[in-house]
């Protein structure tokens, strides 16, 4: 993402989608690491409340039985402490990888969260931009930069305002400490900094979450355009409007192609008679109506007669009829209701002719 978010006057639109997928394929996500550490941070003094008196007593037992000095009976000599080391070494990573798994998991999860499960190899490449000490003094001295540290400042002092209202709620029994036995001095001790810790890593994740929330608003603000940008986008997606049409040109030819194939199926083709031709199926097996297998006018009506005679499909002149059928049937689709009879009346002419073996195209009932 850009350090500064350049002219934002003029940046009035909201992104698109493609502005979004461009940006988050170079990797630029809204992400913050305080967010992410913060929450590492409370996981593990989490982790040492709940793990801590369990990865304690494991660690005593370590000290009490392994770092020991050898018996009598026990050669002692290199290979031995070798030995003691890995063997020591080996338990206490033991103890310790729960922990260490716990925070493993807070850390993917925090990241997974902001971003996503996303491996961008742009980021891993090399940037020598970023060795440029002029862009590096101009990141230093940048408004970005400007905040950034006034925020750490105002966490800062925010942390030690928490810990000073903590500390002194507990003077009084913090300077008692000396008059008490060690042994409850230390589990005293050992609880208020329990305590304190919770309370300021606590604190951290809420800053962290404000951190994350401004780092999100300044990633959207980032990605707006202007609306020259919106209309180049535009004209980028949708073409040249001249390869466009003839796109449509083509699709429509393709159609019409697939539309005469059926032609021949058909078993009659209502025309105007010139001007409009529609091709009609009605086979009482499977049609519980009549169906528009073509239609077409001006020079694919033409088209549409011509194939019918080639296959020796009836075509019959009705004028009024071909009119209302073009207008209100699409092809593949049943004719309505409000036609029936008339269509009926085709059929049954037809019919007739054929019982009388009369010819394959007549021209009126």
């Amino acid at each position: 993402m850009a350090e500064e978010i350049l002219d934002p006057e003029s940046r009035t639109e909201e992104p698109t989608p493609r502005r979004r997928e461009e940006a988050r394929r170079q990797g630029l996500v809204p992400f913050s690491a305080e967010l992410a550490g913060s929450l590492v941070l409370l996981g593990g003094i989490l982790g040492l409340r709940y793990l801590g008196p369990a990865i304690g007593d494991g660690l005593l037992g370590i000290v009490r039985h392994d770092l020991r000095w050898p018996t009598v009976t026990e050669p002692w000599d290199a290979s031995a402490a070798q030995a003691l080391l890995l063997r020591t070494f080996i338990q206490a990573v033991g103890l310790l990888l729960p922990l260490a798994g716990l925070l493993l998991v807070i850390g993917v999860a925090a990241s997974v969260v902001q971003v996503g499960f996303q491996i961008n190899t742009e980021k891993l490449a090399p940037d020598f931009d970023k060795l440029n000490p002029a862009k590096g003094l101009q990141r230093l001295f940048s408004l970005t930069a400007l905040v950034r540290g006034l925020l750490t400042l105002l966490k800062v002092a925010a942390l030690i305002a928490i810990a000073y209202w903590l500390l002194a709620g507990d003077w009084g029994r913090i300077s008692s400490l000396w008059q008490r036995p060690l042994e409850w001095s230390v589990i005293a001790v050992w609880r208020m900094v329990q305590q304190l810790a919770l309370v300021l890593a606590t604190a951290v994740a809420l800053i962290a979450v404000v951190d994350y929330l401004y780092q999100r608003r300044r990633f959207e603000l980032s990605l707006r355009m202007t609306r020259e940008e919106v209309k180049r986008e535009l004209r980028e997606e949708e073409g040249d409007p001249q390869i466009k049409a003839r796109m449509r040109q083509m699709q429509r030819e393709r159609a019409r192609r697939r539309m005469l194939a059926e032609v021949p199926k058909a078993t009659v083709v209502i025309t105007n008679p010139l001007h409009v031709a529609v091709a009609l199926r009605y086979d009482p097996e499977r049609d519980t109506a009549p169906v528009v297998l073509a239609r077409g006018r001006g020079r694919w009506a033409e088209v549409i007669r011509e194939v019918a005679r080639r296959h020796n499909v009836p075509i019959l002149s009705r004028p009024p009829l071909a009119r209302a059928l073009f207008q209100a049937v699409r092809e593949g689709q049943m004719i309505p209701v409000a036609l029936f009879h008339a269509v009926a009346e085709v059929l049954a002419f037809l019919y007739r002719l054929r019982g009388l073996g009369g010819g394959a195209t007549p021209s009126a009932p």
